[in-house]
Protein backbone atom coordinates (compact mmCIF):
# COMPACT_ATOMS: atom_id res chain seq x y z
CA UNK A 1 0.00 0.00 0.00
CA UNK A 2 0.86 3.78 -0.52
CA UNK A 3 2.41 5.82 2.11
CA UNK A 4 0.02 8.42 2.37
CA UNK A 5 0.72 12.19 1.41
CA UNK A 6 3.18 13.48 4.64
CA UNK A 7 4.85 16.92 5.01
CA UNK A 8 8.36 16.23 4.28
CA UNK A 9 10.69 19.66 5.01
CA UNK A 10 7.65 22.16 5.30
CA UNK A 11 6.43 20.59 1.71
CA UNK A 12 3.72 17.91 0.97
CA UNK A 13 5.21 14.78 -0.58
CA UNK A 14 3.39 12.34 -2.53
CA UNK A 15 2.18 9.36 -1.45
CA UNK A 16 5.05 6.83 -2.01
CA UNK A 17 5.11 2.47 -1.37
CA UNK A 18 8.11 0.74 -0.30
CA UNK A 19 8.87 -0.88 -3.85
CA UNK A 20 8.67 2.70 -5.32
CA UNK A 21 11.18 3.73 -2.61
CA UNK A 22 13.34 0.57 -3.80
CA UNK A 23 13.26 1.78 -7.48
CA UNK A 24 14.14 5.35 -6.97
CA UNK A 25 16.77 4.39 -4.32
CA UNK A 26 18.42 1.98 -6.92
CA UNK A 27 18.14 4.45 -9.12
CA UNK A 28 19.22 7.48 -7.32
CA UNK A 29 22.10 6.34 -4.43
CA UNK A 30 25.19 6.31 -5.71
CA UNK A 31 28.43 4.84 -4.10
CA UNK A 32 30.77 7.69 -3.63
CA UNK A 33 33.88 5.33 -4.41
CA UNK A 34 33.10 3.96 -8.02
CA UNK A 35 30.43 6.16 -9.32
CA UNK A 36 27.94 3.21 -9.47
CA UNK A 37 24.13 3.35 -8.29
CA UNK A 38 23.63 0.64 -5.63
CA UNK A 39 20.92 -0.32 -8.02
CA UNK A 40 23.81 -1.34 -10.16
CA UNK A 41 25.70 -2.59 -7.29
CA UNK A 42 23.04 -5.24 -6.32
CA UNK A 43 23.13 -4.38 -2.95
CA UNK A 44 19.79 -3.30 -1.84
CA UNK A 45 18.48 -6.81 -0.02
CA UNK A 46 15.34 -5.75 1.47
CA UNK A 47 13.23 -1.86 1.64
CA UNK A 48 10.32 -2.04 4.21
CA UNK A 49 7.53 1.01 4.99
CA UNK A 50 5.87 1.38 8.24
CA UNK A 51 4.30 4.38 8.52
CA UNK A 52 6.95 7.17 8.53
CA UNK A 53 9.97 4.63 8.91
CA UNK A 54 11.68 3.54 6.20
CA UNK A 55 13.98 0.26 6.95
CA UNK A 56 16.65 -0.34 4.15
CA UNK A 57 18.47 -3.00 4.70
CA UNK A 58 22.34 -3.37 2.59
CA UNK A 59 24.75 -6.34 1.42
CA UNK A 60 27.95 -4.59 1.53
CA UNK A 61 30.04 -5.94 -1.59
CA UNK A 62 32.63 -7.74 0.57
CA UNK A 63 33.95 -7.82 3.75
CA UNK A 64 36.10 -5.48 3.28
CA UNK A 65 34.43 -3.17 1.31
CA UNK A 66 35.32 0.57 2.07
CA UNK A 67 33.41 2.10 5.20
CA UNK A 68 33.54 5.08 4.17
CA UNK A 69 31.68 4.79 1.17
CA UNK A 70 29.27 2.70 2.47
CA UNK A 71 28.44 5.53 5.17
CA UNK A 72 28.31 7.69 2.24
CA UNK A 73 26.03 5.92 0.49
CA UNK A 74 23.86 6.05 4.61
CA UNK A 75 23.98 9.27 4.56
CA UNK A 76 21.77 10.02 0.79
CA UNK A 77 19.41 7.35 1.86
CA UNK A 78 19.03 9.16 5.14
CA UNK A 79 18.75 12.76 3.05
CA UNK A 80 16.51 10.75 0.58
CA UNK A 81 14.19 9.71 3.42
CA UNK A 82 13.99 13.43 4.95
CA UNK A 83 13.05 14.40 1.48
CA UNK A 84 9.83 12.70 1.41
CA UNK A 85 8.78 13.25 5.19
CA UNK A 86 10.44 9.95 6.21
CA UNK A 87 12.88 8.49 8.64
CA UNK A 88 15.43 6.04 7.69
CA UNK A 89 17.02 3.03 9.35
CA UNK A 90 19.87 1.77 7.34
CA UNK A 91 20.85 -1.96 8.58
CA UNK A 92 24.22 -3.25 7.13
CA UNK A 93 24.53 -6.85 6.63
CA UNK A 94 27.05 -7.93 9.17
CA UNK A 95 29.34 -8.65 6.71
CA UNK A 96 31.80 -6.78 6.99
CA UNK A 97 35.21 -7.26 8.91
CA UNK A 98 35.02 -3.37 10.38
CA UNK A 99 33.08 -4.41 13.92
CA UNK A 100 29.24 -2.70 13.74
CA UNK A 101 30.11 -0.27 16.36
CA UNK A 102 32.89 1.37 14.77
CA UNK A 103 30.64 0.99 10.95
CA UNK A 104 27.68 3.25 12.80
CA UNK A 105 30.39 5.44 14.50
CA UNK A 106 32.02 6.28 11.05
CA UNK A 107 28.44 6.64 9.64
CA UNK A 108 27.40 9.20 12.55
CA UNK A 109 30.77 11.09 12.10
CA UNK A 110 30.01 11.21 8.21
CA UNK A 111 26.31 12.60 9.16
CA UNK A 112 28.05 15.05 11.20
CA UNK A 113 31.05 16.39 9.01
CA UNK A 114 30.27 15.18 5.28
CA UNK A 115 33.39 16.93 4.02
CA UNK A 116 35.23 13.45 5.01
CA UNK A 117 33.32 12.77 1.48
CA UNK A 118 35.00 15.05 -0.23
CA UNK A 119 37.84 12.81 -1.87
CA UNK A 120 35.31 10.90 -3.16
CA UNK A 121 33.07 13.00 -4.88
CA UNK A 122 35.94 15.01 -6.81
CA UNK A 123 37.13 11.67 -7.95
CA UNK A 124 33.50 11.18 -9.20
CA UNK A 125 32.61 14.15 -10.44
CA UNK A 126 35.89 14.56 -12.70
CA UNK A 127 34.91 10.90 -13.89
CA UNK A 128 31.01 12.03 -14.70
CA UNK A 129 32.61 14.66 -15.95
CA UNK A 130 35.09 12.65 -18.31
CA UNK A 131 32.49 10.81 -19.40
CA UNK A 132 30.40 13.25 -20.64
CA UNK A 133 32.77 14.75 -22.55
CA UNK A 134 33.68 11.89 -24.21
CA UNK A 135 30.04 11.55 -25.33
CA UNK A 136 29.96 14.90 -26.97
CA UNK A 137 32.70 14.76 -28.73
CA UNK A 138 31.52 11.09 -29.72
CA UNK A 139 28.53 13.08 -31.11
CA UNK A 140 30.64 15.42 -33.10
CA UNK A 141 31.43 18.18 -31.04
CA UNK A 142 34.70 20.08 -31.17
CA UNK A 143 36.83 21.10 -27.98
CA UNK A 144 35.58 24.53 -28.98
CA UNK A 145 31.71 23.70 -29.00
CA UNK A 146 32.13 22.02 -25.66
CA UNK A 147 33.44 24.91 -24.20
CA UNK A 148 30.55 27.28 -24.36
CA UNK A 149 28.08 24.55 -23.21
CA UNK A 150 25.90 25.67 -20.40
CA UNK A 151 24.43 22.74 -18.14
CA UNK A 152 21.11 23.86 -19.49
CA UNK A 153 22.41 22.78 -22.88
CA UNK A 154 22.66 18.94 -21.67
CA UNK A 155 19.08 18.11 -21.64
CA UNK A 156 18.36 18.42 -25.45
CA UNK A 157 21.62 16.42 -26.02
CA UNK A 158 20.18 13.79 -23.83
CA UNK A 159 16.96 13.85 -26.37
CA UNK A 160 18.70 13.82 -29.33
CA UNK A 161 20.43 10.61 -27.84
CA UNK A 162 23.89 12.26 -27.95
CA UNK A 163 24.24 11.95 -24.00
CA UNK A 164 23.40 9.23 -21.74
CA UNK A 165 20.65 10.22 -19.15
CA UNK A 166 22.48 8.10 -16.57
CA UNK A 167 25.69 10.27 -16.79
CA UNK A 168 23.88 13.04 -16.97
CA UNK A 169 22.41 12.58 -13.89
CA UNK A 170 25.84 11.38 -12.26
CA UNK A 171 27.32 14.67 -13.05
CA UNK A 172 24.44 16.54 -11.75
CA UNK A 173 24.53 14.70 -8.47
CA UNK A 174 28.31 14.85 -7.96
CA UNK A 175 27.99 18.95 -8.89
CA UNK A 176 25.32 19.24 -6.09
CA UNK A 177 27.49 17.30 -3.31
CA UNK A 178 30.87 19.11 -4.25
CA UNK A 179 28.72 22.58 -3.99
CA UNK A 180 28.05 23.14 -7.62
CA UNK A 181 25.74 24.97 -9.01
CA UNK A 182 23.13 23.00 -10.96
CA UNK A 183 23.32 25.59 -13.76
CA UNK A 184 26.29 27.85 -15.42
CA UNK A 185 29.38 26.51 -17.54
CA UNK A 186 29.70 22.63 -18.32
CA UNK A 187 33.17 22.81 -18.17
CA UNK A 188 34.16 24.05 -14.60
CA UNK A 189 36.73 22.13 -12.03
CA UNK A 190 35.93 20.73 -8.86
CA UNK A 191 36.59 24.08 -7.37
CA UNK A 192 34.31 26.11 -9.54
CA UNK A 193 37.05 27.39 -12.03
CA UNK A 194 36.59 27.02 -15.28
CA UNK A 195 38.75 24.45 -16.84
CA UNK A 196 41.00 26.16 -19.49
CA UNK A 197 43.82 23.82 -19.99
CA UNK A 198 41.73 21.01 -21.16
CA UNK A 199 44.59 18.13 -22.27
CA UNK A 200 46.12 18.70 -19.01
CA UNK A 201 42.74 18.29 -16.70
CA UNK A 202 41.88 15.25 -19.00
CA UNK A 203 45.23 13.60 -18.48
CA UNK A 204 44.43 13.72 -14.84
CA UNK A 205 41.11 12.94 -15.58
CA UNK A 206 41.98 9.45 -16.88
CA UNK A 207 43.96 8.20 -14.42
CA UNK A 208 40.81 9.04 -11.64
CA UNK A 209 38.61 7.08 -14.78
CA UNK A 210 41.40 4.27 -14.21
CA UNK A 211 41.00 4.02 -10.62
CA UNK A 212 37.27 4.08 -10.03
CA UNK A 213 37.24 1.41 -13.02
CA UNK A 214 39.54 -0.44 -10.95
CA UNK A 215 37.73 -0.52 -8.04
CA UNK A 216 34.27 -1.18 -9.56
CA UNK A 217 35.11 -3.83 -10.79
CA UNK A 218 36.59 -5.60 -8.55
CA UNK A 219 33.40 -4.74 -6.34
CA UNK A 220 31.50 -6.46 -8.23
CA UNK A 221 33.68 -9.15 -8.84
CA UNK A 222 34.21 -9.83 -5.34
CA UNK A 223 30.85 -9.29 -4.57
CA UNK A 224 29.43 -12.17 -7.17
CA UNK A 225 31.91 -14.45 -5.82
CA UNK A 226 31.62 -13.73 -2.24
CA UNK A 227 27.98 -14.08 -2.06
CA UNK A 228 27.71 -16.32 -4.69
CA UNK A 229 25.61 -19.73 -3.58
CA UNK A 230 27.70 -23.12 -3.25
CA UNK A 231 28.05 -24.82 -6.32
CA UNK A 232 27.29 -28.58 -6.38
CA UNK A 233 30.14 -30.91 -7.44
CA UNK A 234 29.91 -32.06 -10.96
CA UNK A 235 29.29 -36.05 -11.11
CA UNK A 236 32.69 -35.44 -13.23
CA UNK A 237 34.26 -34.20 -9.79
CA UNK A 238 32.93 -37.67 -7.62
CA UNK A 239 35.59 -40.10 -7.58
CA UNK A 240 34.47 -43.88 -7.97
CA UNK A 241 34.68 -44.90 -4.39
CA UNK A 242 32.43 -41.65 -3.78
CA UNK A 243 35.11 -39.26 -2.59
Amino acid sequence: MPHPSVTGRGRTVAAIDAEQVRLQLAARIRDPAVNLTIGELGIIRDVTLTGDRLTVRIQPCTPDCWPLAMAGIARSIRRFAADHGLQAQIELEPVMLLPETELREMVHDVERDPTRLRELWTRSYTVSLLTILTQLEASGLSEEEIATLEMADLAARVDSGSLSTRMLDALRHWRREVGLPDSGPLLVDVDGEPITDLPRWRRAARLALLSQRTYGAICRDTRDAYHAPPIAPSDSSVTPDGR
